[in-house]
Formats: C-alpha cells, structure tokens, sequence
C-alpha cells in the first residue's frame, strides 16, 4: 500500500482536484491511500463528502511561521524579484506596495545579490533553521507518506512540505494557475516534481526559477474538464429564470478580479451599467456581475449595494464561505453554475480576470476594459503590456477597451458576429489550456501514480460525469455524500 499526502489549503485547490477526477483516478487503485490534509478536515461535511476506506480527512494543524523563516522567505522574495525576471510581479508589487515599499526591497535584494547571496543558497538556510513541528511529526509518523502533493509553490507557511524535505519524502507540486510561475514569486519550497497547464508553464519553470523542465509534466486544467461536455450545464431557461434574466436580452457577464489588483473595480462595473441603461449599445441587453470568490464581505456588500435592483442587472455570488485560507469552498454545483453562466452569455467582460480563459474555453466572446474614472491609463497599460496579462492580449483572442466607444464598438461587433477573434481564441487555448479533452484531472493523477512507482490500471480510470453533473461516485466512495 502506498500512501500519498494531499495538502489542500485553498478553496481553488479543492476545486480542481477534490471535485474533478482527480482524485478518483487515484483511489481507483487499490493499492493507493489518499490522506486529505485539510484546514477543514475536521468538518462533518468535509469528512463525510470524502472520506472512505481507502480515503482519510485530516484536519491540518495550524503551524506558525518562525521569525528566520519569515525573514528568509522575503529575502528570497526581494532576490528573485530584483532579478527582473518578470515585469509581471512588478506590476504586481507596485499595486500592492507603492513606489517607496518597492524601491527598499529592490534595495535589499540586489545588496544581498551583490555579496553573493541566491536563491538556493536561501532555500537551504530555511531547510535549517526549519524546527520539527509535533503536530505535523505526528501525522507523517503516522501515515508514513510516500509522496506529498501540495499547489501552492509561493506559499508561505510550507511546514508540510520542510517536513516532507527532511524527511526526505518525494514533493510533487501541481500548480495551479497559469499566472504562478510569472507573477507570484519565487519557489517556497523546491519540489521533485511538477505538474502544469502549458507547455509556456514548462519553460517558465526553467528560465524563472531554475527549475529543469524535464521534471515537468505539461497536463492541462483539471477544473476546464467540464467544458468538454457541456451537456452537463443547466438549461437556457433553467439558468435564466434561476437569475430573474430576460431571455429577450442579450446576456453580458462580468468578472470581477482579485480584491486589490484593480483600485475600486466597481466604478468600472458603474461604467458598463450606465452605457447599458444609457441604450448605447443599440440593443436590448442585460448585465450579470460575477463577484470575485475571494471578495472580502465589506466588497460582496458593495456589490449588492450598488448593483442589486437596478433594472437588467443581476448580481451573482459564487462559492460558499469558508475556513480554508482562501476563504471559500466551491461546490459541484458552484462549478455547473459557473460554467453554464459562461455558456449562456453572449460574451464575457472583465478586466484583467482568469476567467478570460474560461470563457475563451468555451469560445465566448471577450473584451477586456482599461480605462476607469479615477485610474491612471499607464496602470491598465502596465497590466496588458507588462504584466502576465500581456500573454493572453498577444494571442488576439480577446478586444482591449481604452475608452467608453471602444468598450461600445467591441460588444456590438461581437454581439453581431460571435465567431469574430475565434482564430485568436483558438491560439489562447492551444496556447493555455493543452487540452480541453475532459482528461486533465486524470493526467495529472497519473504523474502522482507514477512518482509512486504505480501503473494506471486500464480498466480503473476516473467514471465519467453523468449529465446531472455527479458522477458515479458510490463504488468508489462508499457512504460519501453527493458533490452538492
């Protein structure tokens, strides 16, 4: 029996391989134990949708992070990003930090580059100054892990991980977003493995973190599995009297971003809605506003505040809320509603959001605004010239808006002619995405299997998802609640 931990702190993590066929490639082999380590492993409901014979919930213990730990974590921070490796963190930093928080930590970066100092170098100081922590000792004394998983390469608190390293258990990292190579940093903790969405990923790994592709499996998005059948997703007239929409209306659908990575977004939202009321588009249409999953409760009010009630507005609030560290805990049913809200809109608005990608997998229509009362032009510019953004703008798959008349003029041709930009579209998914074939989950499954030393059974593949959208869980989860 082989035993694999699978540290999941995030809501997104869970989504994307708790509720895809991840994890039920892997425990479709028998000779697999799955431990789930989770900050809500002590849930009844967590538990009870997961766990089974060959399948243990654990609660993470919350750990602290030690003062040379922290201090060596941003060391490494300032090093990479003095590098300028990427313009895209960059961006990133200015919007977070200033111009005066930037400019110290170059400081100390390019000093500390200046004596000789690397990011290796730094890794193994944080390896030694690392201290045994009972609560994770216990666990891994316990289950005696033979690979530890984890998605989040520039996270902060890795105990799991530094125990995995001294223990010397093999580390697989299946990252999990297409931008983390780019714009999040440096390498926590550097793993044997890695599994990405793109062929691009592969090469970031290399040239911005020295990390040898050939220790790269390029695997797809395990959550875009879902896209590839889309007779799962609810019905038009499901989905618009589920939302109070008008069926008569074209339906556009905007995404809101990461709190914090555009100043006050939702005076760009207030712009969309008056060029709607306004009738400046020269057609019925309607507005459906996705709140950010992540928002804080203060921004999901304003949202509401400002935009529920108004007439063909319609404001949408995913997820559930959540002790993970993200904040919420994505049901089946958040993913269908997602995806069939992408598939029933005319095209996707937003401004520098990941669910660009989405839509662009569905072959939705994008336009991307850049411009805001109140912003600077050269922010937006920084975004889709510089940032990691700049990637998806240079496929030609979506429109950038600078101005109200060229927000107006991009809707309107594409409500005209959804197919316009379909080639751009095709790039940014062959680009993206690898392949949208409903196998990204198992791909990825199988890269754990292998670092096992386990073959895939033919015959013990993921079951596909029925069209209700669950699939047949019950020979493979016995007693374990729906997805729902």
């Amino acid at each position: 029996m082989k035993t694999l931990f699978l540290f999941l702190r995030q809501g997104i993590s869970n989504r994307n391989l708790l509720r895809t066929d991840f994890l039920k490639t892997l425990i479709a082999q028998p000779e697999v134990r799955v431990v789930i380590l989770s900050p809500v492993g002590d849930e009844s409901e967590f538990r009870k949708e997961f766990a089974a014979p060959n399948v243990f919930v654990e609660k993470w213990p919350r750990t602290r992070v030690g003062f040379w730990e922290k201090r060596l974590k941003n060391l490494k921070d300032y090093v990479w990003v003095s590098r300028g490796l990427t313009q895209a963190i960059r961006v990133r930093r200015l919007a977070q930090l200033g111009r005066a928080g930037l400019i110290w930590r170059d400081f100390l970066g390019r000093f500390a580059r200046k004596i000789g100092v690397t990011e290796q170098q730094i890794n193994d100081w944080e390896l030694a100054v690392y201290q045994e922590k009972q609560e994770v000792a216990r666990l891994y004394d316990f289950y005696k892990p033979d690979l530890v998983i984890f998605t989040r390469p520039f996270g902060t608190n890795m105990h799991a991980m530094k125990e995995a390293k001294r223990r010397r258990v093999r580390v697989l990292c299946l990252v999990e977003s297409w931008d983390n190579f780019i714009c999040k940093g440096p390498l926590s903790v550097v793993p044997d493995r890695m599994a990405v969405w793109n062929e691009g990923m592969r090469r970031e790994a290399g040239e911005l973190h020295g990390f040898p592709p050939e220790r790269v499996d390029v695997v797809g998005v395990p959550q875009f599995d879902l896209y590839a059948d889309t007779a799962q997703l609810m019905e038009r007239r499901e989905f618009f009297e589920a939302h109070g929409l008008d069926p008569e209306r074209k339906l556009l659908t905007y995404g809101a971003s990461t709190e914090g990575f555009i100043p006050d977004e939702p005076r760009v939202v207030e712009k969309l809605c008056e060029i709607i009321e306004a009738g400046r588009l020269g057609l019925p249409a309607q507005l459906l506003i996705r709140i950010h999953p992540i928002s804080s409760p203060g921004l999901r009010e304003e949202y509401f505040r400002r935009f529920a009630g108004r007439p063909n507005v319609v404001v949408q609030q995913p997820g559930r809320p959540s002790r993970l560290h993200d904040g919420w805990d994505p049901t089946w049913s958040d993913m269908l509603m997602m995806a069939s809200t992408i598939f029933w809109s005319d095209l996707v608005v937003n401004v520098a959001s990941t669910l660009t990608i989405d839509a662009v997998a569905l072959d939705r229509p994008v336009v991307c605004i850049a411009f805001a009362e109140g912003i600077k032009e050269s922010r937006f510019r920084d975004i889709f010239e510089r940032s990691h953004y700049r990637k998806l703008a240079e496929t030609g798959g979506l429109r950038l808006a600078y101005s109200a008349e060229e927000l107006i003029a991009a809707i309107r041709d594409y409500i005209a002619d959804p197919t316009l930009d379909s080639l751009g579209r095709r790039r940014m998914r062959e680009e993206l995405c690898y392949r949208l074939d409903g196998q990204s989950a198992r791909r990825a499954a199988e890269v754990a299997l292998r670092e096992m030393g386990i073959g895939v059974r033919p015959d013990a593949t993921a079951a596909r998802v029925d069209a209700q959208g669950r699939g047949d869980r019950s020979a493979l989860l016995p007693g374990a609640a729906g997805r729902d």
